[in-house]
């Protein structure tokens, strides 16, 4: 089964019709919700469906991506982690000793406030910019640090410090995130 047709399969079962997906999609996006005609031609399989896409589309059903995924051609091999409404991750299940994961941002996107704990090891989150501009905002004994990792550039901290991310730009930031030794 291709994913296209596994959402019209849930649009079914809801009762929806593609207005009902696009009027929650816009709801929740508000300005940056996907457009009715390329939520058209996703739902018919005559494009190729765009992470924020699926990630809009899964939101309005109630769902997240991985599950949409599930059972289709597109399944993937990550496991969905949502920060909120606006960022999440796409962690890759694997049997390695350090995470490896896909942090992505909406525009206007923000993070809570997170900490490895230092009592269960030393670790280091490591970040290479994909798409976009992620600020990461790091505490430390020096106070708080604003570091800011654009496309093909890196940065790593030791993640036993409080951080969080951002994205203050108008369009989707997404950060190759590789965090040793792995915790989750």
């Amino acid at each position: 089964m291709k994913i296209y047709e596994k959402i019209n399969v849930v649009l079914k079962e809801k009762s929806w019709k593609l207005k009902d997906l696009h009027r929650e999609i816009a709801a929740l996006f508000d300005e940056n919700a996907v457009t009715y005609l390329t939520l058209l031609r996703t739902v018919h399989g005559q494009t190729q469906l765009r992470e924020s896409t699926l990630f809009q589309i899964a939101s309005a059903l109630g769902q997240t991506p991985a599950n949409l995924r599930k059972d289709t051609d597109d399944e993937e091999k990550f496991t969905h982690y949502g920060y909120n409404k606006k960022a999440y991750l796409e962690i890759e299940s694997s049997n390695l000793d350090f995470l490896t994961a896909r942090l992505i941002l909406l525009p206007g996107a923000k993070t809570e406030i997170e900490q490895d704990p230092a009592e269960k090891g030393n670790f280091v989150k490591w970040l290479y910019g994909l798409q976009g501009e992620t600020i990461c905002m790091v505490t430390t004994e020096d106070g708080l640090k604003k570091h800011i990792i654009r496309k093909n550039e890196s940065f790593y901290f030791r993640s036993t410090h409080p951080h969080y991310f951002e994205n203050h730009t108008d369009q989707k930031s997404v950060c190759l995130l590789i965090q040793n030794p792995k915790y989750i």
